[in-house]
C-alpha cells in the first residue's frame, strides 16, 4: 500500500473512531449532564436569555435548560467576534468541554471560541456516526485427520494382587 494512501486510511479511521467516542447531550437533559461531571462532552441546543454579571463574567443560557456556559472576564480576550453572551445569543450551538456542577447546575467553562460550533438551521445534530463494517473472517474447517477415532472402553477390573508373589519373607 502506498504511504499516502495508508496515511489517508489511518486519518479516516481516527476520525471515525473519534466520532464514535464523542458524547452528545442536549442542553435540557440536566440529569444526564450531571452524571457526566468531570467528563468531556458536546452539549447542544438553542441559547436564550444570556447575559453577564457586574464583574464581567459571561453566561450563555440555553432555552428550557438548567445548563449554561460560563466565561470569566480573564478569558474574554480570545473572543474577537464579541462577548459570548452577545455573540451566541439566540443561536443553535454545540459546545465541547468538561462538565462541572456549580450550585446544583451543570455548566461548561468556555475559554475559547474553538469550543463552539454554530449550527445552521437545517443542520442535523448530533451528526450520524458513520460505521465501517468489517468483513467476517472466513470460517476455516478443522483439519481432517486420517487417524481413526478409538473407542473408549471402560476399564476392566483388575484381579487382586497377592503380595507374597512379589516380596520375599
Amino acid at each position: 500500500m502506498k504511504p499516502a494512501l495508508l496515511l489517508c486510511s489511518l486519518l479516516t479511521l481516527l476520525a471515525i473512531t473519534h466520532a464514535e467516542d464523542a458524547i452528545y447531550i442536549p442542553a435540557n437533559e440536566t440529569e444526564a449532564l450531571e452524571k457526566k461531571e468531570g467528563q468531556k462532552v458536546t452539549v447542544y441546543g438553542e441559547t436564550k436569555d444570556s447575559g453577564k454579571s457586574s464583574s464581567g463574567t459571561n453566561f450563555v443560557n440555553f432555552e428550557g435548560a438548567d445548563f449554561y456556559l460560563v466565561t470569566f472576564k480573564t478569558d474574554l480576550s480570545g473572543f474577537s467576534e464579541g462577548e459570548p453572551s452577545d455573540f451566541y445569543e439566540g443561536k443553535r450551538i454545540a459546545v465541547t468541554g468538561t462538565v462541572s456542577v456549580y450550585q446544583g447546575k451543570p455548566q461548561i467553562k468556555l475559554t475559547s471560541p474553538d469550543q463552539i460550533k454554530i449550527l445552521q438551521d437545517d443542520e442535523e445534530f448530533p451528526p450520524k456516526v458513520m460505521t465501517v463494517e468489517t468483513p467476517e473472517p472466513e470460517a476455516k474447517e478443522a483439519p481432517k485427520t486420517e487417524k481413526p477415532v478409538e473407542e473408549v472402553k471402560p476399564d476392566k477390573p483388575k484381579p487382586p494382587v497377592d503380595p507374597s508373589q512379589y516380596f520375599k519373607k
